[in-house]
């Protein structure tokens, strides 16, 4: 296998909400994806779903709170909770998460 660079996958991808994935081992998948605006309220019923700031500053908000992530910073959505992503300016974020989830929720 080769190596991967983040950078490079940050570069790549140019449209918001269309995560990239770029490797799957143990039934979990890593997928890159741009954050720019907000995304629909959604849950993931069985998974859950980590986001690490590879850009830029996101906000993940559930109905309790919202949590702002900076550079390098990572917040895990429960299983179960209704959430939604979103960004004033372009971002970047790894999603660690099952292969099996379906990235634009149930």
């Amino acid at each position: 296998m080769d190596k991967i660079n983040l950078k490079e996958w940050v570069e790549r991808i140019k449209d918001p909400w269309e995560p990239k994935e770029i490797l799957s081992f143990h039934d979990v998948a890593l997928r890159v994806a741009k954050i720019h605006g907000a995304y629909n309220w959604h849950t993931h019923s069985h998974e859950d779903e980590l986001f690490l700031v590879l850009k830029g500053k996101i906000y993940i908000d559930t109905p309790k709170e919202s949590i702002e992530l900076n550079e390098m910073e990572c917040y895990l959505v429960k299983r179960g909770t209704r959430h939604r992503s979103r960004s004033d300016k372009p971002a970047w974020v790894l999603l660690v998460e099952p292969v099996r989830t379906k990235t634009k929720g149930e």
